[in-house]
């Protein structure tokens, strides 16, 4: 598989465990295998809403109606490292199915 090809695998799969994708319209082989981890009453659905729960009453505290520009920071960048940390799994996962 091509670099691009495979990038473009692993984000799809990143994508479907996170319900990003479109299904109806956008339908993929994978789909049969990867569940949406953030389906409801998933343990990622209930880990997020405790999330944005928080999310809401720190910014209660701080009076923002808006939110709050380092509340988003830390929730944008933890969505990061949990990107970035899925990311290298599945080429550890890769790497090591040759070894295993």
């Amino acid at each position: 598989m091509r670099e691009k090809e495979r990038q473009e695998f692993k984000e799809r799969i990143y994508g479907l465990m996170n319900g990003l994708l479109d299904l109806e319209s956008y339908p993929t082989e994978e789909s049969r295998y990867v569940e949406d981890e953030f389906g409801e009453d998933k343990s990622c659905c209930i880990a997020y809403r405790k999330v944005m729960e928080a999310n809401i009453r720190l910014c209660e505290r701080l009076y923002s109606e808006n939110g709050d520009p380092d509340v988003e920071s830390i929730i944008d960048n933890m969505m990061y490292i949990s990107y970035h940390l899925c990311m290298k799994m599945f080429d550890y996962g890769e790497f090591f199915s040759d070894t295993l």
